[in-house]
């Protein structure tokens, strides 16, 4: 069994993506998808954790860390396995930002390496994913952009590589990645001016 561990994350191609990946390249296998949150069935979640082969973190990266609920969810979890709990399975963590380059997933990535060390926990493969707005710069198409894949499919290739490592229960090298068609200073451009243009609307709504 797959435990598939949502922990707050978004995706410019549609938030099933990552679980869909895995569905593809371990098709005999039950895949269980979770979402961290308050009020969890914490009864539940242990024995998913004593089943599964392997357990998948998505998570959204903000300032160098994942959200509050994840870091709970890991401090429970942890205290579990001291507490005497058995999970055999590997871990493996895909992690996006909102910022250009996937490097900066890798501080948050350490922190679930840390976890893993402390729980007892075989580490599988990370993969950083940068750039998570991308498709907010991609509405421009020139003629000959039609005829070349979307700079939204940038991750696909990526997310398919890292399902393969998680059906196959394989450990490897963690893999950060940008969007390469993007250039880094049309990208932050245009994340300005989002922000810019979101800032506005927010304050028309409070007059």
């Amino acid at each position: 069994m797959i435990l598939f561990l949502d922990g707050g994350y978004t995706l410019a191609d549609g938030s099933a993506a990552c679980v869909e990946s895995i569905r593809e390249c371990a098709q005999d296998e039950e895949l269980v998808s979770v979402k961290i949150c308050e009020g969890m069935d914490w009864d539940g979640i242990y024995r998913h954790l004593e089943d599964a082969h392997a357990i998948v973190l998505a998570a959204d990266v903000y300032l160098d860390s994942v959200s509050a609920n994840v870091l709970e969810f890991l401090e429970k979890v942890e205290q579990a396995v001291i507490g005497g709990e058995s999970i055999g399975g590997k871990f493996y963590a895909i992690l996006y930002t909102e910022l250009y380059e996937g490097e900066q997933t890798s501080v948050a990535m350490e922190v679930l390496k840390n976890f893993c060390v402390h729980a007892n926990i075989t580490w599988g493969r990370g993969l950083g994913i940068g750039g998570n707005k991308v498709e907010a710069v991609s509405g421009r198409r020139s003629l000959w952009n039609r005829f070349r894949r979307s700079a939204a499919d940038f991750r696909q290739r990526s997310l398919r590589e890292q399902a393969l490592f998680i059906g196959e229960k394989l450990q490897g090298t963690d893999v950060y990645i940008k969007p390469e068609e993007v250039s880094r200073k049309e990208y932050i451009r245009k994340m300005n001016h989002e922000m810019k243009k979101s800032n506005r609307v927010k304050i028309a709504q409070n007059f």
